[in-house]
């Protein structure tokens, strides 16, 4: 007959050779539960690091304000970005985000020089999103940040090809942030702006470079187009001057 007996019962009663065996185990058990809950709580801080959530953080009553800037450092634009309650008619999954934006520049003098604007974002397991409500344009929806947040993530969306191209430390309105995803999307067939974000955790967006090529038609009548000198497009930078981010 065979006797099962149960792994503790074993230790305790069991003959000496036994006992030694079990001892064994149970000190091998022991010496691996730490190290098997070090490896687990590694993991979830992998994935929350990862998570792209946690570099916009959305929130009543979060605000960001924002400078844009030419290659010679005159200041073109300031903007504000507000996340306010939500209305009736919005959705209950998405967060109303209010942009008010003074142009100090020729477009400011041209069309007006203050503007205001409403955009949608939400946060599905993929990332976080943006909704652009229909105006003279249709409804679109944009993919800011997709998970994985790490180098090489990639993605397409209704602007053109988007990809993660660094993590690390940037700078932000109060000196070095230390946890910061840098954010290349290219717009355009063939690829007319090049957007390039830097995001950092627990803030949000810190800096938006933005790169405009002007093409040239190509040789000999073709019908092809080429990016002419850069002098002739245009580039700005959008820098973080101060924010308020509250908790989630």
């Amino acid at each position: 007959m065979i006797h099962r007996r149960p792994f503790g019962a074993t230790c305790r009663a069991g003959a000496r050779a036994w006992r030694r065996r079990c001892d064994r185990t149970l000190l091998a058990l022991t010496v691996r539960a730490p190290v098997l809950t070090l490896l687990l709580l590694a993991a979830t801080a992998r994935a929350d690091a990862d998570d792209p959530r946690a570099y916009f953080p959305l929130h009543v009553g979060n605000w960001w304000a924002y400078e844009e800037q030419a290659d010679d450092g005159a200041t073109l634009a300031r903007e504000t970005w507000s996340v306010v309650p939500a209305g009736t008619a919005d959705s209950s999954d998405e967060f109303h985000v209010r942009s008010s934006t003074k142009r100090l520049d020729g477009l400011g003098r041209s069309g007006g020089r203050r503007f205001e604007g409403d955009e949608f974002l939400r946060r599905p397991p993929a990332g976080v999103e943006k909704r652009y409500p229909a105006g003279r344009e249709a409804e679109t929806l944009v993919l800011l940040l997709k998970e994985p947040l790490r180098p090489g993530t990639r993605w397409h969306d209704a602007q053109g090809d988007c990809e993660v191209a660094a993590r690390g430390p940037c700078a932000g309105p109060r000196g070095e942030l230390p946890d910061c995803a840098v954010v290349v999307c290219r717009l355009g067939e063939p690829t007319a702006t090049v957007v390039t974000s830097t995001y950092a955790r627990g803030v949000g967006m810190v800096r938006q470079e933005i790169d405009v090529a002007q093409f040239a038609p190509g040789l000999h009548g073709s019908a092809a187009l080429f990016p002419s000198s850069a002098t002739q497009g245009g580039h700005s930078v959008l820098r973080l001057t101060a924010f308020h981010v509250g908790a989630e």
